[in-house]
């Protein structure tokens, strides 16, 4: 059961920041502090190795120190540096080019839908949800690349693959 709330928890988080940053073009600080906090918990409960933790730990490290210098230069906001780093110590060093694969293929092809809807779809037919996003600009809400590539490194990660075979999934569905 706690391994279903783990895999659960870490998989709404990436939703809900993607969700957050559409509609407000920010990601909660907390959340990138919650990935951080509770990833050595939950992989000292699953029985990982402190070398394992600090291995995971020195890929969101490397993410961060990237990440800070895409931010100095204007590429990313702050929400998307502080947020790509705690993904990457759940993802870890092995699920890490997974990652970072989907993150830049999702967030390409996110730019591109962005600079085309803004420019040819009218402002007055976008719902208001997306009018912070969309119509406002000039930002891109990137965690809805970094929630897609969160995704899909899962099976590049051990650890998080770890948490999906323990899962048993048919006691989630009612009866």
């Amino acid at each position: 059961m706690l391994f279903s709330l783990l895999i659960l928890l870490f998989c709404a988080g990436l939703v809900f920041a993607a969700f957050h940053d559409i509609a407000s073009m920010t990601i909660p600080n907390w959340l990138s502090v919650a990935y951080i906090v509770s990833f050595p918990v939950a992989a000292l409960f699953m029985g990982a190795s402190l070398q394992s933790i600090g291995w995971h730990f020195a890929a969101g490290g490397i993410a961060l120190v990237i990440c800070f210098g895409l931010f100095a230069a204007g590429v990313f906001g702050g929400g998307d540096a502080k947020l790509i780093p705690a993904v990457m110590v759940w993802v870890g060093p092995d699920g890490a080019l997974a990652f970072v694969f989907a993150l830049a293929l999702s967030g390409g092809l996110l730019a591109l839908l962005f600079i085309l809807s803004r420019r040819f779809v009218p402002a007055t037919v976008v719902p208001g949800f997306l009018h912070r996003s969309v119509v406002e600009g000039p930002g891109i809400p990137y965690a809805v690349a970094i929630a897609f590539g969160g995704f899909w490194a899962i099976p590049a990660s051990p650890f998080l693959c770890e948490l999906l075979l323990f899962t048993n999934f048919s006691s989630l569905t009612m009866p």
